[in-house]
């Protein structure tokens, strides 16, 4: 016997089995779904890429020119950029990070 039960420090479940104390448990609980949907996402038919990938870099932090940049190229991976500035990278850096080198497009 445990030291703690002898003090009454520990309740007392001698008399039920584990899952009757955990189906006590179950009906006093309540569990809450959310989903977080950002402006971007809306409920009715799919908005514009371009239109999503400016308004998502927007919501991120980063400034209205440099998002519309890159919004409208198509070989920037706007989900790379969220995770770098969701790791603390400034806009700015996580853009110069994943900016194409000039003259490697279209080479293997």
């Amino acid at each position: 016997m445990f030291a703690a039960r002898q003090r009454n420090l520990l309740p007392d479940f001698s008399d039920r089995g584990k899952t009757q104390v955990l189906a006590a448990r179950e009906q006093i609980m309540t569990i809450h779904h959310f989903v977080h949907r950002g402006s971007c996402v809306g409920d009715g038919p799919p908005v514009d890429v371009a239109a999503w990938r400016l308004c998502r870099l927007l919501e991120a932090g980063f400034p209205v020119d440099l998002a519309k940049q890159l919004a409208a190229e198509p070989g920037i991976d706007v989900h790379a950029l969220l995770a770098l500035v969701d790791r603390g990278c400034p806009p700015d850096l996580a853009a110069r990070i994943l900016s194409p080198v000039p003259g490697l497009r279209g080479r293997s």
